[in-house]
């Protein structure tokens, strides 16, 4: 697996990871994501900004995961008491891993990948959100070091607002 930035051509098959992502998710009972949230446009925002990282088999090119890594931050989350509020920070969205894939470490490849890029680019923390439907997640990110500092209200309700130091 190698993981690269997602080019314009690439939009087809993210768009067709995310449906499978939004299905797995509506199947386990977690309804974050719809039409609405996330959509074409909002990708190729990601694309165009260098922000959308896509892991990729070593032998196709097949997408088994992707992951957005930027420094957009909600206004929602202005109401949260972070621990480094006036350094530079970047922020993790839509983390993605094809269904088929889950388990097989992508998902803290991908982290590991943003966190390394964090470093390089001298960003104090990475902070990121999940929805509290979303347990498996948000214990996902708490192995990971990822404590959990507020919570926000987005249209689809409550989200864990974390944060971890680099």
């Amino acid at each position: 697996m190698k993981i690269i930035r997602a080019t314009e051509r690439h939009i087809e098959r993210i768009l067709s990871l995310c449906k499978d992502c939004s299905q797995n998710m509506v199947n386990n009972l977690i309804d974050q994501w719809d039409g609405v949230y996330p959509n074409k446009e909002i990708f190729l925002d990601d694309i165009r900004n260098n922000s959308l990282y896509i892991a990729v088999s070593d032998n196709s090119e097949d997408i088994l995961a992707c992951i957005v890594i930027n420094e957009h931050q909600d206004p929602e989350y202005k109401e949260i008491k972070w621990k480094y509020d006036r350094e530079k920070i970047a922020v993790i969205h839509r983390l993605m891993v094809h269904p088929k894939n889950e388990g097989n470490g992508i998902a803290q490849d991908l982290v590991s990948f943003v966190e390394k890029f964090a470093k390089e680019k001298q960003y104090r923390s990475i902070r990121l959100d999940v929805f509290s439907k979303n347990l498996r997640a948000l214990g996902f990110y708490q192995k990971l070091g990822y404590e959990v500092t507020g919570e926000v209200v987005f249209r689809k309700g409550v989200f864990f607002c974390c944060e971890k130091i680099v």
